[in-house]
């Protein structure tokens, strides 16, 4: 092995331009792979815990009492569509109705959760305050017109747009038919569905959240196609990097044949040399990559809101995505030196050093 080592590091010394260009391309592409990522995983990782810190986890479409495994909080509520006027405009909002506001005090942001709720965007666009009064007209479940007096007490942000732009949430004991299960972890959402819930109507954030669910679904896929073709043109840049750098050291192949070390060892130092690129490209990247999002996340690049449901763009690293592309480069690195080496090891000693 120790052979092995030096002529390693003898070729590098020696020939230092022939891994200059799979060097850059790995590094690069890792670069630009990995900001891609943290971002799609940073939509939905917002995307998700805006919901779920929103939405009951679990719902339930009756009055339940019973304690679940994994419960975190229990609220009763009914919901409503409705409508209040401002500034001569009729504004169309969802109506809730719940026993309890206390889960959403970590959304608060202005007053508090004594009486009525209401999202910042509403908020703002209508110049609404913690202490002012909205009359909302809502549909009961009779289909009725009904007009309530509300006070607002608190204003909150979940991150939603849609959410922020149209909930009122008022505390309220009157009339509530649904049960909303607030759990520890979201995930187990439909775990906890399918062993107490069988015979009882409801469903999960998931469901609620369909085409939400469906979208981060879809964003995983597009997350595993970049990752894939980044990979798979550094593994090309590595083998015909390992084609080039046979072909031009024929002569010191052909010597150490002579000198009676076996094809297996040669094959070896490429190989070798093919993952020492692999890894220096692909730790200087994520070094670049992880510096090139703390900028933007200092530079807070806004959003049309209207458009992504949020006004800033999310980035979250995936340390669990950084290592199964840092084994599949490697990976695949070893695989394209192996059996290009393999290949162009095949020619005859004798004849190039005879040829010199």
């Amino acid at each position: 092995m120790k052979e092995i080592l030096l002529l390693v590091k003898g070729f590098f010394k020696k020939n230092k331009k022939h891994f200059l260009f799979p060097f850059l391309s790995i590094l690069i592409g890792v670069w630009g792979m990995i900001v891609v990522i943290s971002v799609i995983k940073g939509f939905d990782k917002v995307l998700i815990d805006s919901i779920t810190s929103f939405y009951p986890h679990v719902i339930i479409y009756d009055k339940y009492n019973e304690k679940i495994e994994g419960e975190k909080y229990k609220i009763y509520y009914s919901i409503y569509q409705g409508f209040f006027n401002k500034n001569n405009k009729r504004i169309g909002v969802s109506y809730w109705e719940i026993n309890d506001l206390e889960y959403y005090n970590d959304l608060i942001i202005k007053g508090d959760t004594k009486e009525a709720i209401i999202g910042n965007v509403m908020a703002e666009n209508f110049n609404i305050n913690p202490g002012d009064t909205i009359n909302v007209f809502y549909t009961d479940d009779t289909n009725g017109i009904k007009l309530k007096n509300i006070k607002v007490s608190g204003i909150f942000h979940s991150g939603i747009y849609i959410i922020d732009s149209s909930f009122i949430v008022n505390k309220s004991n009157e009339n509530l038919y649904y049960t909303g299960i607030y759990l520890k972890n979201p995930k187990d959402a439909k775990k906890v569905k399918e062993k107490y819930l069988k015979n009882i109507i409801s469903s999960t954030w998931e469901e609620q959240n369909e085409n939400f669910a469906k979208a981060v679904e879809i964003d995983s896929y597009f997350a595993m196609i970049i990752t894939f073709f980044v990979v798979l043109m550094s593994g090309f840049s590595i083998s015909n990097s390992v084609m080039y750098s046979i072909f031009v050291r024929k002569k010191e192949i052909g010597i150490l044949y002579s000198m009676g070390m076996k094809k297996i060892k040669i094959s070896m130092v490429f190989i070798l040399e093919s993952l020492l690129i692999s890894i220096l490209g692909f730790l200087i990247g994520y070094l670049l990559a992880y510096i090139t999002i703390l900028i933007l996340k200092l530079i807070d690049l806004k959003l049309p809101s209207v458009i992504f449901y949020i006004d800033t763009i999310p980035f979250y690293i995936s340390f669990n995505d950084i290592i199964l592309s840092f084994i599949f480069i490697i990976s695949l690195s070893f695989v394209f030196s192996f059996f290009s080496s393999r290949k162009l090891l095949s020619f005859d000693p004798i004849e190039v050093l005879h040829n010199e």
